[in-house]
């Protein structure tokens, strides 16, 4: 069974969502599949305060990336430049990712954590202020393989040669 198959069941069935941008609907370049606890995070309204500006920069995010936005993308999880938006997480071969938002500035920002399931569809499972993952990355990560598991059993994540067979507009950092 593919990755789409069993993505469409799991969107039938409401356990994940495909994420509808909030300038344009449901028309987008790409598509982010997202988890409810995700869902819900990005839902606005948003309080307005801290917590909430930081949730509002991570819906920003997601609809950047479905609106087509050009993404700075990190593939070695060793070298992370401080402008990535997407980068690769160890190990590499079980090709999950991370979402980097740094804003707003004066925050440490929040992770979100997930895989691709074809070229221009990202599915994010998890996320967390940066803070409060700490030194605990790995265990994150663990986490987001953990819950891919749950929802796709034995199909892996999309897996590609290059950026672009994962992404269209982008570069590379």
């Amino acid at each position: 069974m593919s990755i789409v198959t069993i993505l469409f069941q799991l969107v039938n069935d409401e356990r994940l969502h495909e994420l509808q941008s909030l300038f344009t609907g449901d028309e987008t370049a790409r598509t982010m599949i997202v988890s409810p606890d995700i869902l819900a995070a990005v839902s606005p309204p948003f309080p307005d305060n801290e917590e909430g500006r930081r949730l509002g920069e991570l819906r920003a995010w997601l609809d950047g990336f479905m609106e087509g936005c050009e993404l700075s993308v990190a593939e070695d999880p060793d070298r992370k430049p401080p402008d990535a938006m997407l980068a690769r997480v160890h190990p590499v071969a079980d090709e999950f990712w991370s979402i980097r938002v740094t804003e707003p500035e004066d925050t440490p920002g929040i992770r979100a954590f997930g895989a691709f399931g074809g070229k221009d569809m990202f599915i994010a499972l998890t996320w967390e202020r940066r803070e409060l993952i700490g030194d605990q990355f790995n265990e994150a990560v663990s986490e987001v393989r953990a819950n891919w598991r749950d929802y796709f059993r034995s199909e892996r994540p999309f897996s590609g040669d290059h950026l672009d067979e994962y992404l269209t507009n982008f570069h590379a950092v």
